[in-house]
């Protein structure tokens, strides 16, 4: 599909001693970013505020929550959002989480021409070394294109890539010169299942809502978490977790996540990590096959 392969291990891959079930936290802090649009072109009001309440409430709830469990996550910010609230990127580096670029205005580059798509990731790119000091390792594009692995590959030094969700395990993906890790996410472990945004028909002439209880994405946690807890007592396993500020950070999603967090770390093996130490040690697998050329 692209100017690029995929690297397959020859033995199955193992996590470090002592490792079960790595859980990567993804914080999507994307705020008022990709507001779903009515018909008439106006910005969906109660979109628009509620996804504004996650740069300036849900973020810092939960940041708060890893906070009282001791955990790391990797932070998924746009561009956009760095720039009106930079105060949260900054707690964010200085409390040791690894932070990925989401696109700028949270935009579907799967809609988009290559060269526009391009223009993004490097603005993005510029926005966290101009704001932040900080050089992207990793990325998540909001919808990937045909395009997307080979732009990352040919223009910029990104470590990995989470934009994938093709398969259960890290892989490395070669090409342009470079390779790094694709580390594929899951719509199976994303919170955002509480709600529906940007349905057909609207729910009134006000918004594009809908919504399940907490407790609905509580049981889809607890159950994904369960069936890889379980199968990771024989084979590698990965459990990718989604929440964003403006969703999960609203109190009563906000104590499902608290919850949850207490649950898994009940179980031995669990390890709650980032992005970042995932592609460490899952490239430990290919160094000692010497599978790497690039």
């Amino acid at each position: 599909m692209g100017n690029w392969k995929e690297v397959a291990l020859k033995k199955a891959g193992k996590w470090p001693p002592g490792v079960r079930l790595p859980i990567i936290i993804s914080v999507h802090h994307q705020s008022e970013e990709a507001c779903v649009m009515l018909p008439d072109g106006a910005a969906d009001p109660r979109d628009y505020y509620e996804r504004q309440y996650g740069g300036r409430r849900g973020a810092w709830r939960l940041l708060e929550i890893m906070n009282k469990h001791g955990v790391l996550g990797t932070w998924i910010i746009c561009g956009a959002t760095c720039e009106k609230y930079p105060e949260v990127s900054r707690e964010v580096i200085k409390q040791g989480h690894s932070i990925a670029g989401h696109g700028y205005a949270h935009e579907s580059p799967s809609d988009l021409h290559p060269d526009k798509e391009l223009e993004i990731i490097a603005k993005t790119v510029r926005v966290f070394e101009d704001k932040m000091g900080h050089h992207l390792r990793g990325w998540r594009t909001c919808a990937a294109s045909h395009s997307t692995i080979d732009l990352l590959l040919k223009n910029f030094d990104f470590q990995w890539d989470a934009s994938v969700w093709n398969d259960d395990l890290p892989y490395i993906i070669e090409g342009h010169g470079r390779h790094f890790m694709e580390v594929p996410f899951s719509v199976y472990s994303d919170a955002a299942y509480s709600k529906s945004a940007g349905n057909i028909e609207q729910i009134n002439r006000f918004n594009t809502w809908d919504m399940n209880t907490p407790d609905c994405v509580a049981q889809i946690m607890k159950d994904q978490f369960d069936a890889l807890y379980e199968r990771g007592a024989e084979q590698a396993v990965m459990m990718p977790l989604t929440v964003h500020d403006f969703i999960t950070g609203r109190p009563s999603r906000a104590k499902l996540f608290d919850d949850f967090l207490g649950y898994a770390k009940q179980h031995e093996g669990v390890v709650f990590t980032t992005h970042d130490e995932v592609r460490k040690w899952w490239l430990g697998n290919y160094e000692a096959e010497k599978l790497l050329t690039a």
